[in-house]
């Protein structure tokens, strides 16, 4: 939950419109009212693993950005193979966070 406010303060800075799920269930729900052009994902989800989900907000809507999100680094490769566009260690480097978007 902390990250989120945290990431919802600093994309909102940005004048970007967040929204955030805390459960993949809520997240998929969200997802396809609001129909967004940049998704970071968390891993490490109450209901499940952000990674096995990448496909799935794939098939929502394309083109999409995904960014996954996870303390656990070792799961780099994974996310990318799976279809992730990048991967953030946490704690999240909001300098690196903004070149992403600014890459957009």
């Amino acid at each position: 939950m902390e990250v989120c406010i945290l990431l919802q303060n600093f994309l909102s800075r940005k004048k970007l419109k967040v929204i955030y799920a805390n459960t993949l269930k809520d997240a998929v729900s969200k997802f396809e009212n609001f129909q967004p052009d940049l998704l970071i994902l968390d891993h490490n989800m109450p209901d499940g693993y952000g990674i096995q989900h990448i496909q799935h907000f794939r098939q929502l809507k394309s083109p999409l950005k995904i960014i996954i999100i996870s303390a656990m680094s070792n799961l780099r490769d994974e996310a990318i193979v799976n279809g992730a566009d990048h991967f953030l260690e946490k704690p999240i480097s909001f300098g690196t966070l903004n070149e992403i978007i600014q890459a957009s």
